[in-house]
C-alpha cells in the first residue's frame, strides 16, 4: 500500500518465490530493512492506524530478532520473514549459494538522500585493502552520486559495483548473485547484507571504522556489539553464526507459496461473485498506494499529520526540508513489472 514496499526488489522477490510474474499491490506494509531499532515506529511510523482495520497487515521479518519485544509493541504485527528468507529458499538459488566460492565482497555503511555518512571513506577504503586485497566493493546507488566516494574506493585498488536503485526489483537478486559469487562479506558495520550473507554460511566480517551517521546513529556503536557479538569482529562463521542470522531474519517464518499470496493480498479467485468481491477489496490497497499513503506522508511531513507515538518526530533527526529537497522519490512509481531472476542470478552492475 506504500511505496516502500517495493524497495529494493523485496516484492520481486516475493513475486518470484510465489511463481508470479511480477508483484502486485500489498494489504499492508513491508518492513524495507534489518535494524537494530524496534522496526515498527522506524518503518510504519507515518501509518499509526494501518492494521487496525484487521485488512492490512504490518509485515515485519521477525519476532524473534534481539532488536526488539514483539509482544511489547504497542501494534499488532505479522512476522512474514524477510525477502532475502524467500528468495535464498527457492531451490535455484539455495543452489547457487551452496557452490564454491571465493574472494571478499565489501558493503560499507552507506548514504541515502536523508541521512549523510561523515568520516575518512579513503581511509576505510585503504585499510581494507590492506586487511582483505583488492575486492569487489559494492557502492549503494545513493553514493554513485558522490564522485569523491568512487574515487576514494577506486583509487585503494578495488572493484566498484552496485546493484541499482531501491526501485530497480533486481536489488535483491543482484546482493544474492554477489554473495553467491564471493566466499568472504564484510562491512564496517552490522548491516543488512551481513545478516543476508550470515544466514546462508558465507563467513562475515564487522570491523574497520564504522564512520558516523550524524543523528541517525541512534545507537552507539558499543551497544551493537554487545547485542549481536557473534557478528562482530575480522571473521565470524559457523553454525551459531548462520542461526543467529536467520533468527533475525525471519527463516522460521517463511510461508509456502499459497499461504504467501494469500496473505499478502495478492490471491485473485478466477471466477464468479467471489472474483466480483475480491476485486473490490483489492481496489483498497491500489487506492492506498497512489493517493491515501501519499498524502498521509506529505502532511506527515508538512508537520500536520498524525504519526507513531512510538516514533521520533523526525527520522534520523531529519528536518522536514530534508524530505523536501527530493519530493518526487517519495512519489508512487509503476509498480515492478517483473520478479527477481534466479537462475542465473543477476550480476551487479559495474560503477563507470
Amino acid at each position: 500500500m506504500d511505496i516502500q514496499n517495493h524497495f529494493y526488489g523485496h516484492t520481486a522477490a516475493l513475486a518470484a518465490y510465489a511463481g508470479l510474474p511480477a508483484p502486485r499491490h500489498v494489504a499492508g506494509l513491508i518492513q524495507h530493512g534489518w535494524t537494530t531499532q524496534p522496526p515498527i515506529p522506524l518503518n510504519f511510523a507515518d501509518f499509526p492506524d494501518v492494521e487496525r482495520s484487521g485488512h492490512r497487515h504490518l509485515f515485519v521479518w521477525s519476532h524473534s530478532s534481539r532488536a526488539w519485544a514483539a509482544a511489547k509493541s504497542a501494534r499488532r504485527s505479522f512476522p512474514l520473514g524477510a525477502p532475502w528468507a524467500y528468495l535464498a529458499s527457492i531451490p535455484a538459488v539455495s543452489t547457487q549459494m551452496t557452490s564454491p566460492a571465493a574472494g571478499t565482497l565489501i558493503l560499507p555503511v552507506h548514504s541515502s538522500r536523508i541521512v549523510h555518512i561523515h568520516g575518512d571513506q579513503g581511509a576505510l577504503a585503504a585499510s581494507f585493502a590492506a586487511s582483505e586485497g583488492p575486492s569487489t566493493v559494492c557502492l549503494h546507488d545513493d553514493d554513485l552520486t558522490k564522485p569523491e566516494v568512487v574515487a576514494q574506493w577506486r583509487a585503494a585498488g578495488h572493484e566498484l559495483v552496485t546493484a541499482g536503485p531501491r526501485h530497480d526489483p533486481q536489488f535483491l537478486g543482484r546482493i544474492a548473485g554477489l554473495i553467491a559469487r564471493h566466499g568472504r562479506v564484510v562491512s564496517n558495520r552490522l548491516i543488512t547484507p551481513i545478516m543476508y550473507a550470515a544466514s546462508v554460511g558465507r563467513e562475515v566480517g564487522v570491523y574497520g571504522d564504522p564512520l558516523s551517521l550524524g543523528a541517525a546513529d541512534v545507537d552507539p556503536m558499543s551497544a551493537i556489539r554487545d547485542r549481536w557479538p557473534e557478528l562482530h569482529g575480522e571473521s565470524a562463521t559457523g553454525d551459531l553464526v548462520r542461526e543467529i542470522a536467520r533468527d533475525e531474519l525471519g527463516f522460521g517464518h517463511v510461508m509456502a507459496a499459497a499461504d504467501l499470496v494469500r496473505i499478502l493480498g495478492w490471491g485473485v479467485p478466477a471466477s464468479g461473485h467471489g472474483a466480483r468481491r475480491r476485486g473490490l477489496r483489492s481496489m483498497g490497497p491500489a487506492y492506498d498506494y497512489w493517493a491515501g499513503a501519499p498524502v498521509r506522508k506529505a502532511l506527515n511531513v508538512l508537520g500536520i499529520g498524525r504519526r507513531d507515538v512510538e516514533a521520533a518526530s523526525n527520522v534520523g533527526g531529519a528536518s522536514p526540508m530534508a524530505w523536501l529537497r527530493h519530493p518526487l522519490s517519495h512519489l508512487p512509481k509503476l509498480l515492478p513489472r517483473e520478479a527477481t531472476v534466479v537462475d542465473p542470478l543477476p550480476a551487479a552492475l559495474p560503477v563507470a
